[in-house]
């Protein structure tokens, strides 16, 4: 446990210093939601510097292996930062099919 907590600290510092305020100050609706690709627009610049944040740690996509663009992290971790991310009420990075439907299917099933 003592590892989730470590980790539920790096995480709520991280946050609190990469969440754009902006972020905060404007009402979330769908269409501020970033489903990415070559040709996304971003209403708001701080919607692809948060973008950007997450997809450096590879949490965009956190249980995934990092030599595959994910964050590498357990279940256990995951559930903890997306804890954090409630409690600060962060909008959701990036929405993606890719994420939440082929790309599982290509970690179970793909080959190299």
């Amino acid at each position: 446990m003592a590892h989730l907590d470590d980790f539920r600290s790096e995480t709520r510092v991280w946050l609190e210093a990469n969440y754009p305020p902006s972020l905060h100050e404007l009402q979330a609706s769908e269409d501020d939601v970033t489903w990415g690709g070559k040709r996304a627009v971003y209403k708001n610049p701080d919607s692809k510097l948060w973008l950007d944040r997450m997809a450096a740690r590879g949490w965009t996509a956190p249980t995934w292996p990092k030599e595959y663009g994910g964050g590498g992290l357990t279940q256990e971790e995951a559930r903890v930062l997306n804890q954090e991310l409630g409690r600060i009420q962060a909008r959701v990075a990036l929405a993606s099919f890719g994420i939440w439907m082929l790309g599982p299917v290509l970690l179970e099933y793909g080959n190299e």
